[in-house]
């Protein structure tokens, strides 16, 4: 089991995820096996034209690969370089969002290939290592990868076409669009924020102005289309608002894709910064009449604060959203993924006890070698490690969620209400939630906004939905598990999309 503490995910941590819990605040994913942790991963950098000779000289063979674990089937791509100096390699595992990771330790003898791939800051037993056999054809190999003490099944045939796809994402709309794409820069105080702006078809729906909406994105460094996991969630549902006759902005969050800023050091209020940057913007276009705000999972956290302290928004979808204040989201989320994965209730109880404690410590006066031994402590409770002993595993992992615990989206996220502002807020909102999800669960979450509203005397201002069998991401899921988000082809449920376009041209007639 991966370590739950630093839990918030949901697209927390844009094209990233771990199978039982993606780590929010990292920007990219890593691999997966026997224990999963979010690792950056650096992207490939581009072939300059002088080195266009060696690239000749090299010869590349492309591998569809695929590992028997135990949840399922995770399918990766391995490209093998042969120059002069030798064999490099690079993999891909496109459901985790690892692109161009550069492999180690290439090796062929005979019919046996070898090669690693290096986790930053983890030892080397949590790399994970593959040795396979290719058989007399040299079209397939057969053999295991070994990983954290584990080994697994993996096997390997020779793509000959050198494009053969791993992942299906058949709602991702294809160019050219019908209609109007239009890139903005938009300005939001000592940075700006790139985004695209998409506005209905004048031969479907005339010239304007048009009902408007911003998408806030979700928890970590997301681009516009808040990318994870080989989705497009955003791209998806801008694309289908669009095609029902409303603009939709949607922007890379600050220090993302071709936004300026620093998204290290931001906080849940620095974002609400942006998102009121964007839609005072978006008022301000000749295109749009209304201004409206769609949040997903934090950014339906964002979406209150904006909208309470501000006349120029119009109406508010709130999708996943947290109803709670953090640290209590948190508790709860975690506890949810660890029993939808297994645990009991022994370990449920202890690791609650812990992560309540370390919160404590954080946002008390706690030393930082007294936070140091609650999050070993849990580290081992969550692995199952004693007290004593696999210090390379354990280190590591303590470090990392110090780290975390300690920056400043974290203390602030602990604490941060949204009730006070669900309160102010005099839009009507629509809130989502799916019934699978077990990061944001709706009894605990949907269910509070509801009272929120009652007890402030304006139900007739919420429509509020739990939708039967869709997940965080709502998407259609078995049990709502992250380790699902992934392997389910639908990127966003296409009925729920509608109902928030119906939703919508219903609320601003």
């Amino acid at each position: 089991m991966a370590p739950l503490l630093a839990l918030l995910s949901i697209l927390f941590g844009g094209e990233s995820e771990a199978a039982a819990a993606p780590v929010p605040r990292s920007p990219v994913a890593i691999v997966e096996v026997a224990h999963e942790h979010e690792r950056v991963v650096e992207q490939p950098e581009a072939v300059d034209a002088s080195d266009a000779d060696d690239a000749q000289a090299s010869t590349e063979e492309r591998w569809i690969g695929a590992i028997e674990l135990p949840q399922g089937t995770l399918e990766f791509v391995v490209t093998i370089v042969e120059t002069e100096d030798g064999l490099t390699g690079k993999l891909d595992i496109p459901i985790q969002g690892l692109m161009g990771g550069e492999l180690s330790g290439v090796h062929r003898e005979g019919d046996e290939l070898s090669f690693h791939f290096e986790i930053p800051n983890l030892p080397e037993v949590n790399w994970p290592r593959w040795v396979v056999t290719i058989d007399e054809s040299g079209k397939a190999a057969e053999g295991v990868l070994n990983q954290s003490g584990a080994s697994f099944p993996s096997s390997l045939v020779l793509d000959e076409t050198g494009k053969a796809g791993v992942l299906k994402r058949p709602q991702h709309p294809t160019r050219p669009l019908p209609y109007p794409e239009i890139e903005v820069v938009i300005d939001a105080g000592d940075h700006t924020l790139a985004g695209t702006l998409t506005v209905p078809n004048e031969d479907d729906f005339g010239k304007g102005p048009f009902p408007g909406a911003v998408l806030i994105t979700g928890s970590g460094p997301q681009d516009r289309d808040e990318t994870l996991l080989g989705h497009k969630p955003f791209f998806v549902l801008s694309d289908h608002l669009t095609r029902s006759g409303i603009a939709v902005l949607r922007y890379d969050d600050r220090g993302v894709g071709k936004s300026e800023g620093d998204f290290g050091s931001a906080t849940t209020m620095d974002f609400v910064d942006d998102a009121k940057a964007c839609a005072d913007w978006l008022g301000e276009r000749e295109e749009v009449n209304r201004v409206g705000l769609i949040g997903h999972s934090e950014g339906g956290l964002v979406a209150p604060f904006v909208a309470s302290a501000s006349d120029g928004v119009d109406f508010v979808v709130l999708l996943a959203a947290p109803g709670m204040p953090g640290r209590e989201v948190l508790v709860r989320q975690v506890h949810d993924i660890s029993k939808a994965a297994g645990a009991n209730e022994a370990l449920l109880e202890k690791q609650a006890e812990l992560m309540n404690k370390a919160y404590d410590l954080v946002l008390g006066d706690g030393s930082e070698d007294e936070v140091r031994s609650v999050l070993d402590e849990l580290v081992r409770v969550q692995f199952g490690y004693g007290s004593e002993g696999h210090e390379d595993t354990v280190g590591p992992l303590v470090d990392q969620s110090y780290a975390q615990l300690t920056e400043p989206w974290w203390r602030q996220f602990l604490t941060l209400d949204p009730r006070p502002a669900l309160r102010e807020m005099t839009q009507p909102v629509y809130a989502l939630n799916g019934s699978l999800d077990l990061q944001v669960p709706p009894d605990q979450n949907l269910a509070e906004i509801e009272r929120v509203f009652e007890e402030a005397g304006k139900s007739d201002k919420l429509t509020a939905v739990e939708l039967d069998g869709l997940n965080h991401l709502f998407q259609p899921t078995k049990t709502g598990l992250l380790s699902e988000y992934g392997e389910i082809e639908t990127t966003f449920d296409e009925g729920v999309m509608q109902m928030i376009a119906d939703w919508i041209l219903k609320t601003v007639r």
